[in-house]
Formats: structure tokens, C-alpha cells, sequence
């Protein structure tokens, strides 16, 4: 039976004795159509290292262990962790480790190509994003899902509103695709919206030297949305006279916003900084 299904699920949660974590955000995808879709946007190749992060009851690990791929998993709750090694623990390709993703050491995998796999809440993408940009793992995508409604901020442009270090971030590393719409009558429990499948394609020549201090001042900056560059740096650059410099140098304005600056623009306050700092 496939784990992708109305069927499997209500059975699993009631053999387990569970429900859905309302505090993991857990909603478990019953569509298998919607899983083949998935794993085949990830375009994965034999010498790949699929990481698959909050896996829940293992919709989309299935597709991945079945097609002879090795996959490594984390997630934080203990009773999908359980249910995950009884139920794959004929697969030697599968790992599945109860840990905080933001916790786990990524140094195992240099070396290695590396995709990513999640269907994760909104709210720690960003942060995931971060994690991944600063590392130095040869990543080549990551593929999310979110509800349809955080689209619009997840592809926000300069000078926007929703203009955020993320859709920063995506710029700096590559292309961000959308892989498919999925109905909100696809999960279990059914969530207030739709969702949509996302695939950030890590394409674009990196500059891991100041990939630290570019993550670093783009989080700075963006502080506080309503002060002004120079108010938002004088703390990382510990003086008021040091955030001046730096953004004089950069030919940035003092009084500049955030959201008003590009990808290029925090490029060069991060070469800056580790110049000055």
C-alpha cells in the first residue's frame, strides 16, 4: 500500500494510536500522483544524497527508497521517527535520525552532491534556506512545499513589501520553479488553503567567501523594517560611525530601506564587511 493515501494514513494513525501534531504542523499528503511528481522534479541521479527533512509517515521517502535511491531523514517528532525504522528497516539505503534539522552537523556530507526534500511549516524556511547557503555542501536543489498564500511572499521582488532576505537568498543561489498546485483535499488532516510544491534549483556561481558575512548583514539589514539601513547596521558594526563607513564605501544611501537594496547590493556591504571587520 502506498503511505500516499486516504486509506494508509487513517489506518497508521489509528494502529499508532496518534493524531496529526498541530505545534509540528503536520499535514500528511494522501495523493501518490502528486509524489511521483515530486520526487521526478528532483531529477535524481545515482551519486546524489537525497536529505529529506520532517518526513512525517514517509509518503515521499517511499517513492525515493523504492526507486534504489539512498536517502538520510530528520524529523523532530519520536512517533514518526519510530513508525519510520520499523516500516523501512528492510531498506540499508534509508537513515532516519530524531533531530532538529537546524542542529544537525552538515560537514558528513561535503564532498557529496546533495538535494534536498521537505515539507516543512513557513515559518523555518527561511531559516532552513540559511543553513543550506552557508554551508559547504555542493547542493544542487531544495524542494519545498507551503501553503499557496506564502507564495506570494516567497516570490516577492525588490522594493516590495514582502521583500525578505529569503527571496534574497533564492536569487543569490539560483532559479526558484514551481513544481506543482496541490489541492487542499490532498492531505489529512484537510488544511484551510492549497498548497504548492516549490523547487529552488541551486544554478548560479557562488561566492563562498563572504557567503557568511552576506547571510550575516542581509538578516541585519532587515531588522527592523522601518529604520533605516544605517540604524539597522550600527549594531552589528558596533558603532554608528563604523555602519556609515561601510555603507559609504558600498555607495550605499544611510538613509536607504532594506527592501529598496538587490541581491548585488548586499554582495558588495558583505565583501566590505569582511574587509572592515
Amino acid at each position: 500500500m502506498k503511505i500516499a493515501s486516504k486509506e494508509f494514513v487513517i489506518k497508521k494513525m489509528s494502529e499508532l494510536m496518534i493524531t496529526p501534531k498541530k505545534k509540528f504542523s503536520q499535514n500528511f499528503l494522501t495523493d501518490y500522483p502528486t509524489v511521483v511528481e515530486a520526487i521526478d522534479a528532483l531529477e535524481i541521479e545515482d551519486d546524489d544524497v537525497i536529505i529529506e527533512i520532517g518526513p512525517g509517515l514517509g509518503a515521499l521517502s517511499q517513492e525515493i527508497i523504492e526507486r534504489g535511491y539512498k536517502l538520510d531523514a530528520y524529523d523532530i517528532d519520536e512517533d514518526m521517527v519510530s513508525h519510520l525504522k520499523k516500516y523501512f528497516s528492510f531498506y540499508s539505503s534509508f537513515h532516519v535520525e530524531k533531530e532538529d534539522f537546524l542542529k544537525v552537523d552538515l560537514s558528513k556530507y561535503e564532498g557529496k552532491k546533495v538535494k534536498f526534500i521537505s515539507n516543512i511549516p513557513y515559518n523555518i524556511t527561511t531559516p532552513l534556506i540559511e543553513k543550506i547557503v552557508i554551508s559547504s555542501l555542493d547542493t544542487k536543489c531544495f524542494e519545498f512545499m507551503v501553503q499557496k498564500e506564502v507564495y506570494d511572499r516567497i516570490k516577492a521582488k525588490q522594493n516590495s513589501k514582502d521583500y525578505s532576505p529569503l527571496n534574497i537568498f533564492i536569487e543569490y543561489v539560483g532559479k526558484l520553479e514551481v513544481v506543482k498546485k496541490v489541492p487542499k483535499q490532498n492531505f489529512i488532516p484537510v488544511p484551510n488553503v492549497d498548497s504548492i510544491i516549490l523547487k529552488i534549483s541551486f544554478i548560479n556561481e557562488r561566492q563562498k567567501d563572504i557567503e557568511k558575512e552576506f547571510v550575516k548583514i542581509t538578516k541585519a539589514s532587515f531588522l527592523m523594517r522601518r529604520k533605516t539601513m544605517l540604524n539597522n547596521l550600527i549594531s552589528l558594526c558596533s558603532s554608528k560611525e563604523k555602519a556609515k563607513e561601510l555603507l559609504n564605501k558600498a555607495g550605499i544611501e544611510e538613509n536607504a530601506r532594506a527592501e529598496s537594496l538587490s541581491k548585488d547590493d548586499y554582495l558588495r556591504l558583505a565583501k566590505i564587511y569582511k574587509e572592515m571587520f
